[in-house]
């Protein structure tokens, strides 16, 4: 979800940037800056863990909050989302899609449309930040004496699987085991034995032509990260049966720097908005006392 929260929001900043003209660039590669720190340097880990775990760690009700948490912050992000679009398709219409130059009277929408987008990201590192507590919270549990901690375990499967999917060159011939696939049990099973044999390369296969079999069922859909559904899988197949083990899997868990670089750049564009808005006032004030005075 949030990798896809992400994409869209890269789209949205680099068209709204580019609509910008020369007075306001430089807030322009400041949100791009955010950006870049925002898609480069906060990616998510993936947690893993059992049900009975989340429970006896005491767990549950801590994330039943974050996840309220982060539902509540997740509608105003996609509200701000829809107004800064609104607003840009707006623009776009009224003026045409900017080139460099600046138009007339363009500069107050371009103003309007840097305040929509700096609500867009401060309420994007409002998620960032509930995500992170929620991470943190569960990456505390690894600590806990009856915890099995298997990140190791499945971080090194997690390598082993991209250098398997970047080094392929193109369709792979799918190894499978001598008996039949004829359900998802056994295609499981499959896939396990070939994790087993470090074969992993036929094991990104299979997960494609599991998920043609059976679509939308625990191999995913094609939309989906094959790795990161084999990692589920292993994990699934290798705590069957017990309770608290626990695996976080991915980038660096300590987002805490991600955090405080854009918060920082927040600050920044939020003092360069309010700079450029008052300038603004200024010109619009300026301009109504010159009425006045002209007036008979």
């Amino acid at each position: 979800l949030f990798q896809n929260i992400q994409r869209k929001f890269g789209s949205i900043t680099h068209a709204s940037v580019r609509f910008l003209g020369e007075r306001l660039q430089r807030m322009g590669n400041q949100f791009l800056s955010s950006l870049e720190v925002m898609t480069s340097r906060s990616q998510c880990p993936t947690v893993l863990l059992d049900a009975e775990t989340l429970v006896s760690c005491g767990l549950l009700e801590t994330l039943k909050f974050s996840v309220l948490e982060l539902q509540e912050h997740l509608d105003t992000y996609n509200a701000k989302r829809e107004a800064a679009e609104a607003w840009l398709e707006n623009c776009r219409k009224t003026f045409g899609d900017k080139d460099g130059g600046q138009g007339p009277n363009t500069h107050a929408q371009e103003l309007e449309l840097c305040r929509r987008l700096y609500k867009l990201h401060f309420q994007l590192l409002l998620l960032f930040q509930a995500y992170c507590k929620l991470i943190s919270r569960v990456d505390t549990m690894k600590r806990e004496a009856e915890v099995t901690n298997m990140s190791e375990e499945l971080t090194v499967l997690e390598s082993c699987l991209k250098d398997a999917e970047t080094g392929s060159d193109g369709p792979e011939d799918v190894c499978m085991t001598e008996s039949p696939q004829t359900n998802t049990e056994t295609a499981i099973q499959s896939l396990i034995e070939t994790l087993r044999a470090r074969d992993f390369g036929s094991a990104l296969s299979q997960v494609k032509v599991f998920r043609s079999l059976w679509p939308s069922d625990i191999f995913g859909s094609e939309a989906d990260d094959a790795v990161q559904t084999l990692l589920h899988i292993y994990f699934r197949h290798q705590t069957l049966g017990q309770t608290g083990c626990l695996a976080v899997v991915g980038p660096s868990r300590d987002l805490s720097p991600a955090s405080a670089r854009l918060t920082e750049l927040n600050l920044q564009i939020r003092e360069a908005l309010g700079r450029a808005q008052a300038v603004q006032a200024l010109g619009v004030s300026t301009g109504l006392y010159r009425s006045t005075q002209t007036s008979p």
